[in-house]
């Protein structure tokens, strides 16, 4: 009796330790193929991000001559650090805004202004726009001296 009761014991011991070890099996196999698509995918976007960022060996800047002094812009548009589109953005201008124009540049086949942001504000003030979204403004600055 003590005997057979050991077996059913040890059966059911078993049995359960066969289940646990089945699901466990599943749930490391299933995570297992989630690390794998997860690091495909990382080194798929890792190795984009790679092309994007990478420095343009024969990069030329033109410098461009400017023919007015201030521009506003046409729609919203993006200050960037330097006159290319992959530049960091220092911050968005909301269109019909008032710019100084400082330079115009040319880079990768693209007009770029050098500007500075016409407002109290006097931080990330200064960078690249792309000349399309600038409309340039003459203004007639007139000096009427009192004797």
């Amino acid at each position: 009796m003590i005997k057979t009761f050991f077996i059913y014991v040890l059966l059911l011991t078993s049995g359960g330790l066969g289940i646990l070890y089945y699901l466990l099996n599943d749930k490391y196999n299933k995570q297992n193929i989630q690390v794998r698509v997860l690091t495909k995918q990382n080194n798929s976007l890792t190795s984009q991000l790679n092309t994007i960022n990478k420095p343009n060996e024969t990069l030329k800047v033109y410098s461009r001559p400017i023919r007015f002094n201030t521009g506003e812009t046409i729609k919203r548009c993006s200050l960037y650090i330097s006159p290319l589109s992959n530049s960091p953005i220092l911050r968005s201008i909301p269109s019909n805004s008032r710019v100084a124009i400082l330079d115009a540049v040319e880079a990768l086949e693209t007009l770029w202004y050098e500007v500075r942001v016409i407002t109290s504000d006097s931080v990330n003030t200064k960078g690249f726009v792309r000349q399309e979204l600038i409309k340039e403004l003459q203004i007639i600055e007139t000096h009427i001296i009192k004797n």
